[in-house]
């Protein structure tokens, strides 16, 4: 999808440790994908013409690939 390694499945995610409980291993969870608040999917810009050749951008939001929104910059 991306070079960006954050962008996974959400079944992906699952496999990985919450960010939150990282620095508190007596909390270690793991990932609860797209089920957590803190799950957002990525943004999708595409950049089309309309009659009068203006670029017009269209935010799309993937339905394939997100991140956790606790680790995004």
């Amino acid at each position: 999808m991306t070079d960006n390694p954050h962008y996974v499945p959400p079944e992906e995610a699952k496999k990985m440790g919450c960010c939150m409980s990282m620095n508190r291993p007596e909390f270690a969870a793991a990932c609860i994908g797209e089920t957590c608040m803190a799950w957002r999917w990525v943004n999708l810009i595409r950049e089309v013409k309309d009659q009068d050749d203006c670029v017009i951008r269209e935010g799309l939001f993937s339905t394939t690939h997100g991140f956790c929104g606790m680790v995004r910059s």
